[in-house]
């Protein structure tokens, strides 16, 4: 990326089920939803697909499991890169759910730091 245009930065939470995945796709989701990038099309000439687009997560547990594929998703536009890293935190929920899924009483938090620019 040659210039950095905008950064944003997201929190996702998972509160049964311990997924990495979701409360990543939710930290993006966080980051990303209240924002309009009108000025980006006329960064790059009017083709979405040469924008940049760095996510950065930070994840407290099973980063083996994280889908990135499913993070990579939440973006319309650009050449999306994923880094992965460790961070986020684990939170007791004080409820073991069997119907949630869940495999302990964690609660996952995933932060994201999402760069987008040319």
């Amino acid at each position: 990326m040659k210039q950095v245009m905008f950064v944003e930065l997201g929190m996702g939470v998972d509160l049964h089920g311990q997924d990495v995945t979701k409360a990543a796709v939710r930290a993006v989701r966080n980051a990303i939803e209240r924002n309009s990038m009108p000025g980006m099309r006329a960064l790059v000439d009017g083709d979405t697909s040469r924008m940049q687009v760095r996510v950065h997560l930070a994840v407290p547990a099973d980063a083996d499991q994280l889908d990135v594929e499913a993070v990579r998703a939440v973006f319309p536009y650009g050449q999306v890169s994923v880094q992965v890293g460790p961070g986020g935190m684990l939170a007791p929920s004080g409820i073991f759910l069997a119907d949630k899924n869940d495999r302990n009483e964690m609660i996952y938090v995933v932060n994201a730091a999402i760069e987008v620019g040319v």
